[in-house]
């Protein structure tokens, strides 16, 4: 891209089609390495110190071969874009290797769902879940993510859930607002 402020790759990844749905959150796992302090807020948004540094999108396709579209859309202008995108594209290459090697049978995520995990904003604490319109569905506890990239939380009544991001966004609660 010709700015300052966003990175956009076009990648053919050697994975099966339901594996493609990863690439975004793997493109946000890169960036917040590449950000000291640097969080996830899933399933591909990048905050630094609460606010939003970056935001990934994921588009898919197939045209002979899977191609994915990965645009990361920053807040502000970086300097650091090529080391960004270099990083993005290392990720992405050694977790096609994992995928080729056998390490992700369980799921997409499954190569790279520790570090990811590792990163992510609200984990043990009540968030809101909010329909694709905007409005709340339910606040949850935030337990973490599950093989394929579903959130995973505790309801107030007990229950344990999963979520994709096809059903629910994730809002983070002010602790002023829990007490």
């Amino acid at each position: 891209m010709a700015d300052d402020t966003a990175i956009e790759l076009t990648l053919r990844p050697r994975v099966p089609m339901p594996y493609v749905q990863a690439l975004g959150s793997l493109a946000a796992l890169a960036v917040c390495e590449c950000v000291d302090g640097a969080q996830i807020l899933w399933p591909a948004t990048v905050l630094l110190d609460g606010a939003a540094l970056a935001r990934v999108s994921l588009r898919a396709g197939y045209d002979g071969s899977i191609f994915a579209r990965v645009e990361v859309v920053f807040s502000d202008a970086r300097a650091d874009l090529a080391a960004i995108e270099d990083a993005i594209l290392a990720r992405v290459d050694a977790w096609e290797q994992a995928v080729a090697a056998g390490r992700s049978a369980a799921g997409p995520f499954a190569p790279f769902a520790s570090d990811y995990f590792d990163r992510m904003a609200g984990l043990g604490e009540t968030v809101e879940l909010l329909f694709p319109n905007g409005r709340v569905y339910c606040a949850a506890e935030l337990e973490g993510i599950d093989v394929w990239g579903r959130i995973c939380v505790e309801t107030a009544d007990g229950r344990d859930t999963e979520y994709a991001p096809e059903q629910v966004t994730l809002r983070l609660l002010p602790s002023a607002l829990l007490d």
